[in-house]
């Protein structure tokens, strides 16, 4: 427990994580009673949710420790950060133009990803994702499943007796209590619906080529031994749910949305490429 303090004091120092930044950045703004002070640096005040944006900056590994177990380490860095801070504004950095240059490249970031978030939130509605999943999924089957039953033996020969005697008129469902060594057997063979691929080769192509309430006219061999199979029924499983498809729609859409708005910016800039020696790219498009 202690290398994953001091990992997380070393990234937390990188990080510069002083709450009155942290607060600002994470937009919160709630009551006092709600936000509790957790400490104060001089006249700057670090609160609850300065602690919980902390930790959920934390690499996942780190964030594998309840928060209650490392608040005293994250809080300790949140003071240092503001300490470091204070330091460094006693020393005019806020001027420095390597901080200027660095404060510049994190505003270009914030207006990219403010931008792109406010875009995405205007140009796909709850209406629109609906709209696609009923034109696209909503309209789907799913895979086809088969229910079959099977009786599982050691021996080719038990199993075309088995096959004899159940043309003959006896039922299956007491034949594989009785006599099948799979684990379906209490279940009468029972392995309820499947999708080809959730069976091994043989036994998954023997049952779905036969008609529900068939019996296949061959034992089918498999690593696990010899079967005899009844298939009970077909059907195709349901379309996934709106739910279930939301997110997959969404970031088709977002996708989508962000290639077409780059798209026009594009068109509406004037862009020059350069290759890595300096020299112009030939089919820069140009403008």
């Amino acid at each position: 427990m202690t290398r994953i303090f001091t990992a997380l004091a070393a990234l937390a120092l990188v990080w510069g994580v002083s709450a009155p930044t942290h607060a600002q950045q994470s937009g919160v703004d709630a009551k006092p009673a709600e936000n509790p002070i957790v400490a104060r640096v001089g006249d700057s005040e670090i609160r609850q949710s300065d602690v919980a944006l902390a930790y959920s900056r934390l690499p996942e590994r780190f964030r594998q420790v309840p928060i209650n177990v490392i608040f005293p380490q994250i809080v300790q860095q949140l003071v240092d950060g503001e300490l470091l801070a204070v330091a460094g504004r006693a020393d005019e950095l806020q001027k420095d133009p390597q901080v200027l240059e660095q404060m510049a490249e994190f505003e270009k970031v914030a207006i990219q990803q403010v931008y792109m978030n406010r875009l995405i939130a205007k140009g796909i509605s709850e209406d629109e994702l609906r709209k696609v999943y009923d034109e696209t999924i909503g309209k789907t089957e799913g895979p086809l499943e088969v229910r079959a039953s099977h009786i599982l033996v050691e021996d080719e020969q038990d199993a075309t007796d088995i096959i004899k005697a159940l043309n003959g008129g006896a039922d299956f469902d007491k034949l594989a209590r009785e006599r099948s060594t799979g684990p379906s057997a209490p279940r009468g063979g029972d392995l309820g619906y499947f999708v080809r691929s959730a069976m091994v080769e043989p036994f998954a192509n023997a049952a779905f080529a036969l008609k529900p309430g068939t019996i296949g006219p061959e034992p089918v061999k498999s690593e696990f031994g010899w079967h005899v199979i009844k298939v009970v029924d077909k059907r195709r499983q349901p379309a996934p749910s709106f739910e279930e498809s939301r997110d997959q729609i969404e970031q088709q859409l977002t996708r989508d949305l962000i290639a077409a708005h780059m798209a026009e910016l594009r068109a509406d800039a004037k862009i020059e490429l350069f290759n890595i020696d300096g020299s112009p790219v030939a089919d820069t498009p140009k403008k």
